[in-house]
């Protein structure tokens, strides 16, 4: 699936800018990558990344951009000593590479994060020139710390501090409450879906001590658009870890996908010709809506195993201490909060 995504973001980037050359159309795999490392732990597009002498090519884009292949019609820059001067008609020799696109995208495999995503990154290279791109990737260790044609590591796409702050003062965002979210609730669900079935109290107890603290930390009113469907998820979450941990994983990464859109398009001021204001209500609606059918789901499909002797209250119970511990830590959330 990485490799369709890379190949479809080629393709939209060739689609969005026509004129587009090799080094913006590799800079743009890489910046995207990056940001969403930082968010999600993981890569978006590529797997592979070389140093090299205009800062980080991801290598199956390299190859993709350097010659026609099954998916693009690729004219490399001219070779001839007289490259770039005047000849008859008036006709400048290429320079830069030329793509033309054999098919379309599709961008039915990109979430919507990924698509507004893909179209931001594009949008902030679109003015800038080539020169300055690369030397924004040379600030970063991953690109300080290796030398040309060397392998680099994924986890060096980690930033620290300084770089992500770098990263913000030069346009691009990957940072705030929704890389702490994510980085801290998608490997906590795969250790969760991984352990014994049921959980016991005291790992359910550690887990909504983790859901708490980011209730607690929430930024509002930043974020206060999303906030009900935040906690429709918050809500679902909670219900699987005590009814059917399997579903911890897919939950997380749905939950983080939502945020992570609806953040990004307020930190880009909403990005008038993706998102308008009610666009993006109606798409926290939905969300709001769909977590709290897929809780409805989760306890419908997984009553809890109670003993022979018990009944329908033990299960209430159940659910009661669920919503105390959630409103606790809303009512322990900064003034203002819900």
């Amino acid at each position: 699936m990485r490799k369709q995504k890379l190949i479809n973001a080629l393709l939209y980037a060739v689609e969005c800018d026509g004129r587009i050359g090799r080094t913006k159309l590799l800079k743009f795999i890489f910046f995207v990558d990056l940001i969403y490392y930082n968010l999600r732990g993981t890569t978006l597009c590529g797997t592979t990344y070389i140093r090299m002498p205009k800062g980080p090519a991801e290598a199956a884009a390299f190859q993709l951009t350097s010659e026609s292949n099954a998916y693009f019609d690729v004219k490399a820059p001219a070779t001839s000593a007289h490259a770039g001067r005047r000849v008859p008609g008036d006709f400048f020799r290429r320079n830069t590479y030329e793509y033309r696109p054999r098919s379309k995208a599709d961008l039915t495999i990109f979430t919507p994060y990924e698509r507004v995503l893909l179209w931001s990154v594009l949008q902030w290279m679109k003015f800038k020139k080539t020169d300055l791109i690369s030397d924004i990737t040379h600030y970063f260790r991953l690109w300080k710390e290796f030398s040309d044609g060397e392998d680099i590591p994924l986890e060096y796409f980690q930033l620290n501090r300084r770089e992500r702050m770098y990263l913000e003062q030069s346009g691009l965002h990957a940072d705030g409450f929704e890389r702490t979210f994510c980085t801290g609730i998608l490997p906590l669900s795969t250790e969760v879906a991984g352990a014994l079935h049921p959980l016991n109290a005291e790992r359910i107890a550690t887990v909504e001590e983790a859901l708490d603290s980011f209730i607690a930390a929430y930024p509002l009113p930043a974020l206060e658009i999303f906030y009900d469907a935040y906690l429709a998820w918050d809500d679902a979450y909670r219900s699987t870890l005590r009814r059917n941990p399997s579903h911890a994983p897919a939950l997380a990464t749905e939950g983080c996908d939502a945020l992570c859109f609806v953040s990004h398009v307020v930190a880009a001021h909403r990005i008038p010709a993706v998102y308008g204001e009610e666009q993006l209500q109606e798409f926290c609606d939905t969300a709001e809506r769909r977590f709290n059918n897929e809780r409805a789901a989760i306890i419908r499909d997984n009553p809890l195993s109670l003993p022979p002797d018990s009944d329908g209250e033990v299960s209430a119970l159940v659910d009661m201490a669920m919503r105390i511990s959630r409103d606790l830590a809303c009512s322990e959330s900064p003034a203002g909060r819900r």
